[in-house]
């Protein structure tokens, strides 16, 4: 494979937005059904599928409308929704939060030799709303979405789609997710992976790893940005 340089695959919901537990807990109390009667609801529905909870859609198996009558039924007589889950884009993204404060350091580190990739588990009903809070998705280089390929974190083969798509080396791509079980793929193949668990941490974590690099001119960069955690939130 072709020399790239470095990319760094960026996960969308939970790394650039608020963590997903916040936006699950105001999703649950706006439908007015409680947490476990929901998510065994999305298992039922995507248990026809083969699935486990999103799958269906991150594939782009079925439409939201659809899939949000196949889990309004699947709740049962006992838990009727309160708001339409045909619109679960809405609900989804209602009040979210965009984590600029990530961005802006993302794309300050970003250069010829560090480029940025998007690398997310997508539904086609999302995009608006994710181009509604995205400043400027330009900076991305490439932007790989399970809903278009049909492929999801973690399998492998979503890996090594987004490695060919930037003709990169697996030891050359960083992941930075919020879901464990998608750095651990990552790492099992070549990658290097940070668990985003607060901006400081993240930003502390990538620069360490691009740091060992001096092709990556990382160590050069930051000392122009200043100090890492300055100014950084805690959280996402």
């Amino acid at each position: 494979m072709a020399d790239g340089g470095w990319v760094v695959w960026c996960d969308f919901g939970g790394v650039l937005t608020d963590p997903i537990d916040g936006v699950m807990r105001r999703f649950v109390r706006t439908v007015g059904v409680p947490l476990d009667a929901v998510l065994a609801a999305f298992d039922t529905v995507a248990a026809r599928y083969g699935l486990t909870t999103l799958g269906p859609l991150e594939r782009g198996l079925v439409s939201v409308a659809e899939w949000g009558e196949q889990v309004a039924d699947a709740l049962g007589p006992d838990h009727t929704p309160r708001a339409d889950l045909r619109e679960f884009g809405e609900l989804w993204y209602a009040d979210r939060e965009f984590n600029t404060a990530l961005y802006d350091q993302l794309v300050a580190r970003s250069s010829a030799s560090v480029r940025l990739g998007l690398l997310t588990n997508s539904v086609r009903e999302w995009e608006p709303h994710r181009a509604r809070l995205m400043p400027d998705s330009a900076v991305f280089a490439a932007a790989v979405r399970s809903h278009e390929i049909g492929l999801c974190k973690p399998e492998e083969a979503i890996y090594r789609h987004a490695e060919q798509t930037l003709g990169v080396d697996p030891s050359r791509c960083v992941l930075i997710d919020d879901t464990p079980v998608n750095c651990t793929a990552a790492r099992a193949l070549g990658w290097h992976a940070v668990h985003h668990q607060s901006n400081e941490a993240t930003l502390a974590e990538l620069d360490q790893i691009l740091g060992r690099h001096p092709d990556s001119g990382v160590v050069a960069a930051t000392e122009h940005h200043g100090d890492v955690a300055g100014g950084v939130p805690d959280g996402a």
